[in-house]
């Protein structure tokens, strides 16, 4: 289990990155998102990036089973080996903080309009900016 308070730093700072104001953890986005009435983009998706006020506010679920995030990591290979074939993702997202911190890149990258929505532009440009913030240096 993934109690991701724990990682409550790296989100911050990936947030101030992104200009999202706060995090807020529940522990529940299935249970959350239908008491405010939104819609997921997967059924067991375990954050959601609202807009509050005029303000970026990432959901987060508290507890996230390690089952679900490498199902999620999982979706994200069998995508990008259309992109390419020889990249191994799994290596690349190596470490809880890596996968968490790409999820949530990938989280904010469904809301940029110019990626009209498109999973594959997202995990582009998750990838990409994970990259540019030094997750994959030694």
């Amino acid at each position: 289990m993934i109690f991701t308070q724990d990682l409550d730093g790296l989100l911050r700072n990936l947030g101030r990155e992104f200009f999202i104001s706060d995090i807020f953890y529940v522990p529940s986005i299935i249970s959350w998102a239908k008491k405010k009435n939104l819609t997921l983009s997967e059924p067991a998706q375990p954050m959601k990036l609202i807009t509050e006020n005029d303000r970026l506010i990432m959901m987060m679920q508290a507890e996230i089973s390690d089952e679900l995030l490498d199902g999620i990591i999982n979706g994200l290979s069998v995508r990008w080996a259309v992109r390419d074939v020889a990249a191994d993702v799994d290596k690349r997202l190596n470490s809880i903080e890596k996968r968490i911190a790409w999820y949530f890149l990938k989280e904010y990258a469904r809301t940029k309009e110019n990626l009209a929505g498109d999973e594959l532009l997202e995990d582009q440009w998750a990838m990409t900016e994970i990259e540019k913030l030094g997750f994959f240096r030694k």
